[in-house]
């Protein structure tokens, strides 16, 4: 009994420890452009020199010119099992009476299925659509990929961990009076001062 209540409270001293640090460090992503952001600006013989030549043209609707760069990748996925089962069973009877021995086994051989593969293709496609006003000037752009993001580390509030040690501290008798009134009023500043790992994240 001394024990339990000797571990509850190194329990509780535990929980209070991990309170008081319970800022963690998160990973947190910042949109910089896009490297396609280059274009902007330049002439078209510029963006051939840069680009090379287009897959394709087309008209912007305002007297100007779209210069198409398109690539396909196809990507092919093969599944292939194979299951194999078998079992075997012997049995025998033995009646011992005027109708003198009667004896009798079975057996079952096993087996094996075997289940052809199948491929499963798919294809990407990646572009980049530059928009050229009646002077050959590229004015716009449009694509699905070239974007740059910038990566820093945050010190944060971690509310998961916070209220994980809160409560493992309703193990000990007085631990969520401690605990409660104390994470609340945390988690409240950290909010307030936009401290919260997800607020940070998803701003």
């Amino acid at each position: 009994m001394k024990n339990q209540q000797i571990f509850k409270y190194f329990l509780l001293f535990l929980c209070c420890t991990t309170l008081s640090s319970c800022y963690t460090t998160a990973t947190l992503s910042e949109y910089k452009g896009n490297v396609h952001q280059q274009a902007m600006g330049k002439t078209k013989n510029e963006v051939l020199r840069i680009y090379g030549p287009p897959d394709n043209t087309t008209d912007d609707g305002a007297g100007g010119t779209i210069l198409m760069y398109e690539k396909y990748s196809t990507t092919t996925i093969t599944n292939a099992g194979a299951a194999t089962y078998g079992g075997a069973n012997t049995m025998g009877a033995a009646i011992y009476g005027s109708g003198g021995i009667i004896g009798g086994s079975q057996t079952r051989g096993g087996a094996v299925s075997t289940m052809s593969g199948y491929s499963q293709t798919s294809t990407d496609k990646t572009y980049c659509y530059l928009y050229l006003n009646s002077k050959n000037v590229v004015y716009d752009f449009k694509t699905n990929y070239g974007a740059q993001y910038d990566y820093k580390s945050v010190r944060c509030f971690d509310g998961t961990m916070t209220w994980a040690c809160v409560c493992l501290s309703a193990l000990t008798v007085y631990g969520p009076i401690i605990t409660v009134p104390w994470a609340i009023i945390a988690q409240s500043k950290a909010r307030k001062k936009g401290e919260l790992c997800r607020q940070k994240l998803y701003r």
